[in-house]
């Protein structure tokens, strides 16, 4: 098994974490909502390609939270 490319953030105001895996391409995902956020799929295959966690700082490790950066542009505005 190959390791796996993830980038990521998360917005502690809105308490959203993005983790994004290779092949993700925001103009060909489809995204499903979940009981956790969102799970995106590649369209051709359907395989996991990016995750949203809403509420993420009761879903995910602190540990993890900490390590991601915060994204460019906040989402709670």
């Amino acid at each position: 098994m190959r390791p796996v490319r993830i980038d990521g953030h998360y917005d502690a105001k809105a308490d959203i974490a993005w983790l994004r895996f290779e092949d993700y391409d925001p103009k060909l995902v489809v995204a499903e909502e979940t009981d956790f956020g969102l799970r995106e799929l590649d369209p051709a295959d359907r395989h996991v390609v990016g995750l949203e966690y809403w509420h993420a700082s009761e879903r995910l490790p602190s540990d993890l939270l900490g390590m991601l950066p915060s994204p460019p542009i906040s989402v709670a505005g």
